[in-house]
């Protein structure tokens, strides 16, 4: 296992070479290749088993660099960047013509984000060029939290910088900023650390005019398919009071209905009946159960149980907990209410 951990040197020489690396960040691990290298680029879609039309976050050293890469780094984009960055924040904003349409999936944006962990904005400068890095797992997968994560994922085939786990521990929240007729429309595409109750009070402070809609599309950003981050066995969200035994009966039954793949995400579904489960139990703080989310996910699929029951605690609502939440409803295989 110890031979794939990497230091920042060996990280550059493989980037240069078209490869892939595993990068900490404060959010999840990402899987990161230099944005001027279109194989490398290539390689994350291949090693992840991605899709094309998913976009690709590229993340930046300086707001230089971020400014590079859009025609339009408006007011509320500088502020929004100034308070948050480096942080778990991606402004999707209009990309410049010399972005890739492979890291965009062929859309007129870029999702740009400064990370906050040391290792990644060292890299990215030593580097002297963005890196495009989605989670470093297997498309629809857990994220990883951890260099022994991505060990794992990838059989120790993806070298990895060791960075130790990763503090926020659920992927950046997703804004994009577009601007019509002097106001600025904001589009929450993906919910995380920082809220929208975070970004309204920075611009309403500033005076800034905007507002918020609902975005359309679905793949403006990544993250946005019905089943994302799943464990490697069921995942099954409770809402009712059952007993362990008819939430088996339920899932073994909800199992055989349930589609081989949905929206690119192959569904894990056991070749047997279920009959043991294990029970998926979060911190009553938010940002402490995110941190933990994904670790505990895994742990618990490598536990021996054939499957994973989170009973839902409709106390757990509010601005800080969406994030989570998000994350477990995509995880799930589906919802016993």
């Amino acid at each position: 296992m110890k031979s794939a951990l990497i230091d920042l040197k060996t990280a550059l020489q493989v980037l240069s070479k078209d490869g892939v690396v595993g990068l900490p960040t404060e959010t999840v691990y990402g899987l990161a290749a230099r944005i001027d290298r279109p194989l490398g680029i290539q390689s994350i879609f291949s090693t992840k088993e991605r899709p094309f039309f998913d976009p690709l976050i590229v993340h930046v050293a300086s707001f230089n660099q971020a400014r590079s890469l859009t025609t339009e780094w408006s007011k509320a984009a500088a502020l929004l960047a100034e308070k948050f960055w480096p942080g778990p924040l991606t402004l999707v904003l209009p990309k410049a013509s010399t972005v890739n349409p492979l890291i965009t999936s062929g859309l007129e944006s870029v999702g740009l984000r400064m990370p906050k962990h040391p290792l990644a904005l060292q890299l990215i400068a030593l580097a002297d060029c963005p890196l495009a890095a989605p989670s470093a797992n297997k498309f629809g997968r857990t994220s990883p939290t951890s260099a022994a994560h991505v060990i794992s994922e990838f059989q120790g085939l993806v070298p990895v910088i060791e960075g130790g786990p990763c503090d926020v521990g659920i992927e950046s929240t997703v804004l994009r900023l577009q601007e019509k007729k002097g106001v600025t429309i904001l589009n929450l595409l993906r919910p995380g650390a920082v809220t929208l109750t975070d970004l309204s009070m920075v611009l309403d402070q500033a005076g800034i005019s905007y507002r918020i809609e609902e975005a359309v599309e679905k793949s403006v950003a990544p993250g946005q398919m019905k089943h994302h981050y799943m464990p490697d066995i069921p995942l099954i969200w409770v809402e009712t009071k059952l007993g362990k035994s008819e939430i088996t009966a339920r899932t073994n039954r909800r199992l055989k209905e349930l589609p081989d793949v949905v929206e690119g995400v192959k569904i894990k579904k056991p070749s047997g009946a279920l009959s043991k489960s294990a029970e998926l139990v979060l911190s009553e703080d938010p940002a402490i159960a995110a941190r933990e989310l994904y670790a505990l996910l895994r742990e618990k699929a490598a536990s021996g149980a054939d499957h994973l029951i989170y009973r839902h605690d409709p106390k757990k609502t509010g601005p800080e907990w969406l994030g989570l939440l998000d994350r477990l409803r995509k995880a799930a295989h589906f919802i016993l209410d």
